[in-house]
């Protein structure tokens, strides 16, 4: 059995390494370049929007024909919500995930309510100290500052809390931000 390898073939190992390296690395940012949500126009079809978003995170009846939302989570902070008319056009595009969307949040509205102002959460929870509250958790830029908001449900999916504190991200928490 040979252990040693020659310069040429060390070489080449070295390369056909490096050549995996890089081609990993230009995948991963194309498909991140890919994943990034960029808005549709203003009269696109529902087909249009299927075809270039897929299905959506979320879906609603509005009196007026349909409501979409397209959530980035769980690392974006992006929520494009779609009004349709009862054409099935775009009618109107809305960034839900928007310090102003998140601080008209109140006390009492329904999740529903909740999810047609700012989208679906990236993740819910629940905290031993309040076991009968879900917490809901978003992630909001504030200017250039990332935050992490909160919406507590009551067992009949009313707010019953709000809150944020700015995202944590460090070596030593390796799990979600929020």
């Amino acid at each position: 059995m040979r252990l040693l390898l020659s310069y040429e073939e060390e070489k080449s190992i070295i390369m056909k390494s490096e050549f995996i390296t890089s081609s990993i690395c230009v995948i991963a940012l194309l498909a991140a370049g890919c994943a990034a949500m960029r808005p549709m126009d203003i009269g696109a079809t529902q087909d249009n929007v299927r075809a270039s978003l897929g299905a959506p995170s979320l879906q609603s009846k509005t009196s007026d024909g349909e409501r979409w939302a397209y959530s980035a989570a769980p690392e974006g902070k992006l929520t494009w919500l779609y009004d349709f008319d009862a054409a099935g056009r775009v009618v109107k595009r809305t960034q839900g995930l928007t310090m102003e969307r998140v601080s008209q949040l109140k006390n009492g509205q329904t999740k529903a309510e909740v999810e047609r102002m700012i989208g679906p959460s990236y993740w819910s929870l629940r905290y031993p100290f309040k076991p009968d509250e879900v917490v809901h958790v978003y992630r909001v830029d504030d200017a250039a500052l990332p935050m992490c908001f909160y919406v507590g449900y009551d067992a009949s999916n009313i707010v019953t809390s709000t809150g944020m504190q700015e995202e944590i991200r460090s070596s030593l928490r390796m799990s979600r931000p929020c």
